[in-house]
């Protein structure tokens, strides 16, 4: 008998990559739910057959396994009738978890770059010819979109230390790319973010490998039963690149493993934070048996991903980039990138903070890391559906703190507006770059219509 397997919130990412592979993995009949706004994630649904329904308690009741978006809880229609039904009931991570089983786990984790990473390493063992199964965060072109089905022994996915979610994953190989303090909501401070890398650590065997940052102090404390590769740009790294050379938006470096020089790479994504990426993908790859040589090539062949430093088109000579960027730390390395690449340019960055108790917890941190921008526009908070609006923080006091940096900014609450403001005020020199893990991408996509 087919196992039926309803996905209540389907249009996220995640649990669109996770409705795809279980198909293939489970030999499931899929079926999901969600709400009728579009998401580019409709079009990867449409075009693997999986009809998407409106909300409603019956969708579940012919279901043998409900899988629930992180997003909804108890009190959601669907979800309360399955547990009414004595329907098994399992959110992302858990259903994850089940799946990464079945196979040779890969966890991809990280406090940045860990979507890029991960698409890294899958293309690849794609074009290494492994088939592996892929669970990304976002739309990768190489991987033609966000999840591929395999036939090989490997499952490769994005892990995210949210709410310790990664600790519902026993992967044989573990990369970690960086530790920072994030997600204010939930962690205390940076040493309970830490001890969380480092349970997920303990979760390795000893048969199995893990991959982290030789640059970053806060990886130096994890420990675990596994073997330890490190990789960065430091001497002591296993896996090192040296001689690096950035112009637009190329990158070429010499690569040194074990201390022994292995060859050039040449990497089409620009900044530091990518080139760590490469690293991290390569010394998990060279782990497993994957020539050098065969790295660098793919490795050359990647493009980037859905919005990460996406290029979104030109208006009157003006470039438009849109990026994900929401912390500190990776607006300050995605702006110093494309002051590196694109030393000419004015500049503009357009922000939209996510979430009021991240704003609240980094606002000193947000406040200095603009200093390679020209101007900064700050938006309106996008908040999150699981806080309510602070009275203590808002934008205009952001924007009033960058200002104090000697940055030129301002204050433009909406969408609305600052497509008039930048349509009003464009130049041919511009780069006008969105960050923000919200919507604030919208104001892109106008100004190239």
């Amino acid at each position: 008998m087919t196992l039926h397997i309803h996905f209540v919130g389907i249009k996220g990412s995640g649990m669109c990559a996770l409705a795809q592979v279980s198909a293939e993995i489970e030999g499931a009949t899929i079926t999901g739910s969600d709400i009728e706004e579009r998401f580019f994630t409709d079009i990867i649904l449409e075009k693997a057959q999986i009809q998407v329904l409106p909300f409603a308690a019956s969708n579940v009741e012919q279901a043998d396994l409900v899988v629930a978006s992180p997003a909804y809880n108890d009190l959601h229609p669907e979800i309360a009738r399955a547990k009414e039904l004595k329907i098994p009931v399992l959110s992302y991570p858990q259903y994850l978890g089940r799946l990464m089983f079945k196979k040779r786990g890969i966890a991809v984790t990280g406090t940045h770059g860990k979507t890029t990473t991960t698409a890294m390493i899958g293309l690849i063992l794609m074009e290494a010819g492994l088939d592996p199964t892929i669970v990304v965060g976002s739309n990768v072109p190489s991987l033609g979109g966000n999840a591929h089905s395999g036939q090989g022994e490997f499952f490769l996915a994005e892990s995210c230390e949210y709410r310790r979610h990664f600790l519902n994953y026993s992967p044989e190989y573990l990369i970690i790319t960086n530790i920072d303090f994030d997600h204010p909501d939930y962690f205390r401070d940076l040493q309970d973010v830490i001890l969380a890398f480092q349970e997920m650590a303990g979760k390795v065997s000893a048969q199995g490998h893990i991959f982290m940052s030789a640059d970053d102090p806060n990886c130096q404390a994890i420990q675990g039963p596994a073997a330890i590769t490190t990789f960065g740009l430091s001497a002591a790294a296993g896996i090192r690149a040296a001689d690096i050379c950035c112009k637009d938006e190329v990158s070429t470096m010499k690569i040194y493993a074990d201390g022994k020089y292995a060859g050039d790479l040449v990497l089409n994504v620009y900044g530091k934070h990518n080139i760590m990426n490469a690293l991290a993908a390569m010394a998990f790859c060279r782990e497993i048996g994957i020539p050098l040589p065969q790295i660098f090539s793919s490795l050359s062949h990647y493009t980037g991903t859905k919005r990460r430093f996406e290029h979104l088109g030109v208006r009157n000579g003006a470039l438009i980039v849109d990026d994900y960027a929401h912390h500190p730390t990776e607006i300050r390395t995605t702006l110093e990138g494309a002051r590196l690449s694109f030393p000419n340019r004015r500049i503009r960055a357009i922000f939209q903070p996510h979430t009021f108790s991240r704003t609240e917890k980094f606002l000193q941190d947000f406040s200095r890391a603009f200093q390679s921008a020209d101007e900064v526009v700050v938006a309106d908070i996008f908040a999150s559906a699981r806080e309510k609006d602070s009275q203590k923080i808002s934008s205009l006091i952001l924007a009033e703190l960058i200002q104090k940096q000697g940055i030129q900014a301002i204050y433009i609450g909406t969408i609305e507006a600052i497509k008039s403001y930048m349509t009003q005020t464009l130049a041919p020199e511009d780069l006008v770059l969105t960050l923000g893990a919200g919507d604030i991408y919208k104001v892109g996509l106008d100004l190239v219509c």
